[in-house]
C-alpha cells in the first residue's frame, strides 16, 4: 500500500493504492497518469453540474437544454453525454448534491455541543441554522449565491425525487432523537418540566425549527438566527421546570 498526493486547481488529492489489486498498472508513471485521469473526470463532471446549476439560477427555472449546458461549459454535447446519459441524470445528481446533502445535518458536530439543557437546545438550533444558511459549497462559481436561489430552482424537482422524502424523514428522526436525549437529561436534572413527555417537547422544538427555516426560504428575511433568538426565551419558558 502506498500513498500518492496530486495537486490540482489548488486542491490536494491523496490516493492510497494497493498494487496487488491493480495488476494492469505497469509503472509508477502509469499509475499517476491513471489517477490524474480519474481526477480530471471528477472535475469535468462537477463542472457540468455546477454550470448547469448556475444556468438554472440565472434563468430562474430548471428548463435547461443540453445545448445551453454545452455553451456554458465549453464541452461538446457529445462530451456531456459521455458523463450523463440524459438531463434527468444531471438533475438527479444536482438534487443529490444540493438538496439531499442540504437536508442533512452535521450530527457529529451537534452531538459535541455541551452545556445544561437550555444551552444545548439553544446551541444545537443555532448550529443548525448556521449550517442551513451556508448551504453546500459550489467551487466553480465565484459569485456569492444566496442558497435559497438554489433551493428555489431545484425544489420542484427535488420533491418528486425518490430520495428526498426518505432523507427528510431520516434527518428529522435523528434530530428528534438528539432532542429527546437532551430533554430526558434535562428532566432528570430538574431543568425541564416532566408533565410533558420528552418526545412531545422534542417534536415542538422541531416544529419551531421547521417553521423558522420555512419562513426564511419563502419570505427571504435576512437570517434565521436573529428570528430564533427573538423567540427562544419565550419557547424555553413553556418547557422549563416548575416547582
Amino acid at each position: 500500500m502506498m500513498g500518492i498526493t496530486i495537486f490540482k486547481n489548488n486542491r490536494t488529492f491523496i490516493f492510497y493504492i494497493n498494487f496487488l489489486t491493480l495488476p494492469n498498472v505497469r509503472s509508477l508513471h502509469h499509475l499517476i497518469t491513471t489517477v490524474y485521469k480519474i481526477i480530471t473526470c471528477m472535475d469535468t463532471k462537477q463542472l457540468i453540474l455546477e454550470k448547469t446549476l448556475k444556468l438554472m439560477i440565472e434563468k430562474e427555472n430548471s428548463l435547461i437544454s443540453i445545448r445551453e449546458i454545452s455553451a456554458a461549459t465549453g464541452i461538446a454535447t457529445g462530451g456531456i453525454y459521455h458523463y450523463f446519459s440524459n438531463k434527468e441524470e444531471i438533475y438527479g445528481e444536482l438534487i443529490e448534491r444540493y438538496v439531499i446533502n442540504y437536508i442533512k445535518f452535521n450530527m457529529d458536530k451537534l452531538r459535541q455541543i455541551n452545556g445544561n439543557a437550555k444551552e444545548k437546545i439553544h446551541d444545537v438550533l443555532v448550529e443548525i441554522f448556521k449550517q442551513k444558511e451556508i448551504g453546500i459549497g459550489i467551487e466553480s462559481i465565484d459569485d456569492e449565491i444566496d442558497y435559497r436561489a438554489i433551493l428555489s430552482v431545484l425544489t420542484s424537482k427535488g420533491f418528486v425525487y425518490e430520495n428526498t422524502l426518505v432523507s427528510v424523514q431520516s434527518v428529522l428522526k435523528e434530530l428528534g432523537e438528539l432532542f429527546t436525549e437532551i430533554i430526558n437529561e434535562g428532566q432528570k436534572n430538574m431543568e425541564i418540566r416532566k408533565d410533558f413527555s420528552a418526545e412531545d417537547i422534542a417534536e415542538s422544538l422541531i416544529i419551531m425549527y421547521w417553521g423558522i427555516q420555512y419562513k426564511w426560504e419563502m419570505y427571504m428575511f435576512d437570517d434565521m438566527i436573529s428570528v430564533f433568538e427573538d423567540i427562544f426565551n419565550l419557547e424555553w419558558e413553556k418547557i422549563r421546570f416548575r416547582e
